[in-house]
């Protein structure tokens, strides 16, 4: 990979950059909004970036690797691309999807399955150089099963319909979302599955309340069948997941794994530091900071 290098890791609801100069310690930038091309709105992020970047990030000869949700899709790439050219030239930005960026992470060059589980889900098989998804991703509306909006919203269905116990609603919803406000957000808001993963925050404290953990295990119960379905046994034996769900709720994740006979294996909240380190494998774990490694 030519250097001086940015690698960016972004999700729908945030973002982190690094940047791996020509010499010297890779410099890793504090946590910024994020972008998911496919539905959410890329002013707070290139805003959020450019307020951050010194001279030398923003230099002629410093190639850009974004690895984001929902650029699977070569339009989806390009709308990402085209958000962040007036920072650096078009030509200089390359775009993946976030999924081949935690296979990359997690597996390095060896094959596995990798998993993405935060504010969104995606899964895919990772031969150790191409990725291949058999699942359709379908979005927060439709799938994103077990993820922070799939979680959030059927939380926030249960309590527009009463239905969450009462010691649960203040620690859930401690700030009491009303019908009217919903329906704008999830309708129309410029984030919606950053706004329902939310109500996911609280969950992993609360996990051992049997109703929140039964709804936790029913999704995470419909996310293994569905790998069960797409993915032959042979190429399941394990999973390695990216995420804060994932990492917040594998107490619960590894159950629901293994009543389908799966093992889960490494959980990591952070990719970068680790695509780091696949990218440039010179700059060495030495010099990446401790808290920047999970």
């Amino acid at each position: 990979m030519p250097f001086p290098a940015i690698i960016a890791d972004i999700g729908g609801t945030s973002a982190r950059w690094a940047f791996v100069p020509t010499t010297g310690a890779v410099q890793f930038l504090p946590p910024l909004p994020g972008f998911n091309p496919a539905v959410g709105d890329p002013g707070p992020m290139v805003a959020g970036v450019k307020g951050l970047l010194s001279s030398d990030m923003r230099g002629s000869s410093v190639q850009v690797h974004v690895y984001g949700a929902g650029c699977g899709h070569p339009d989806r790439q390009a709308r990402m691309r085209d958000a962040l050219s007036g920072i650096w030239g078009a030509g200089r930005i390359h775009v993946e999807s976030d999924l081949l960026g935690a296979a990359r992470a997690l597996h390095g060059h060896d094959p596995g399955l990798a998993l993405i589980l935060g504010t969104g889900m995606n899964i895919g098989h990772y031969d150790g150089r191409a990725l291949h998804c058999p699942m359709p991703s379908l979005g927060f509306v439709l799938g994103d099963e077990g993820s922070g909006a799939d979680i959030g919203k059927h939380l926030l269905r249960a309590y527009l319909h009463d239905e969450v116990p009462e010691e649960l609603r203040p620690v859930l919803f401690h700030d009491a979302p009303t019908v009217a406000e919903a329906i704008r957000q999830v309708h129309r808001g410029t984030s919606p599955q950053a706004w329902l993963a939310r109500f996911t925050g609280a969950v992993a404290a609360h996990l051992d309340h049997p109703w929140l953990r039964a709804l936790v295990d029913d999704r995470f119960d419909r996310l293994a069948a569905l790998i069960v379905r797409y993915f032959p046994e042979g190429q399941r034996g394990e999973v390695r997941a990216v995420g804060s769900v994932a990492l917040g709720l594998q107490d619960a994740l590894g159950p629901a794994l293994a009543a389908q006979g799966m093992r889960l294996g490494l959980v990591i909240n952070d990719p970068l530091p680790l695509l780091v380190a696949h990218h440039a494998p010179q700059a060495g774990q030495g010099s990446l900071p401790p808290s920047a490694i999970r």
